[in-house]
């Protein structure tokens, strides 16, 4: 079992899980706030990835929900999965990056930045470009042609049999299961993140008992 740290009791109300891609990595953070010495104002509270000098792991608790990182995966539980999603920090959408690069054409004089990236958005179930919905039963276009062939994405309903979701550069129809699924189980591969660039590589929901993990690291399963 990963030795987290002490449990830790937030202001549960203003709690949320940060899941943040950065220059070299993904990271996740959680943040609440708490009063402050000058009136009328709080300050953020912060544990996890974002504190590069010290462990990032936590484990936190609150009425109805609970969470726990160990540096490489993140757990989540609460009474209903949306109670999960409520408390994901949300930008444009709540998702999670399956694949993210960043670069600048001109290293040198570090101009013109550039993210090539796909995500899964974790509120609709959805595979996206990290803004939009990737379009289902079709081959990806030349917004993605920077995922190889060899790149996967696969999935598991209610603990059935491996599908495809993304393969040879194809996008199969999924949302249908996803929707009527109890537990889904995603596990990505991509040749990229060995040299460039970097990811997840599984994501587990089970909508029914309110769980989420993300898993930086893990095997793909042969069937």
């Amino acid at each position: 079992m990963p030795a987290y740290a002490s449990e830790t009791v937030p202001d549960c109300d203003s709690l949320n899980i940060m899941l943040m891609s950065m220059k070299d990595g993904l990271d996740v953070n959680a943040n609440w706030k708490v009063a402050s010495s000058v009136p009328n104002r709080s300050k953020t509270v912060s544990m996890g990835d974002l504190n590069k000098d010290a462990d990032p792991s936590f484990s936190i608790s609150c009425p109805g929900f609970s969470v726990t990182y160990d540096g490489k995966a993140l757990k989540m539980k609460a009474d209903s999965y949306k109670g999960i999603t409520d408390h994901l920090y949300k930008q444009l959408n709540r998702g999670v990056d399956l694949y993210n690069y960043r670069w600048y054409t001109d290293p040198k004089v570090r101009t013109d930045f550039k993210v090539d990236k796909y995500s899964f958005d974790l509120e609709r179930l959805l595979l996206t470009d990290g803004y939009v919905k990737i379009p289902e039963g079709s081959r990806l276009g030349s917004k993605q042609s920077f995922i190889p062939n060899s790149a996967v994405i696969a999935y598991r309903i209610n603990g059935s049999e491996l599908k495809p979701l993304m393969q040879n550069r194809g996008v199969n129809s999924y949302s249908s299961d996803f929707k009527a699924a109890k537990t889904i189980d995603i596990y990505h591969k991509n040749p990229d993140m060995i040299n460039r660039g970097f990811g997840i590589q599984r994501l587990f929901i089970d909508k029914e008992k309110g769980v989420l993990e993300i898993y930086k690291s893990y095997d793909f399963p042969s069937k």
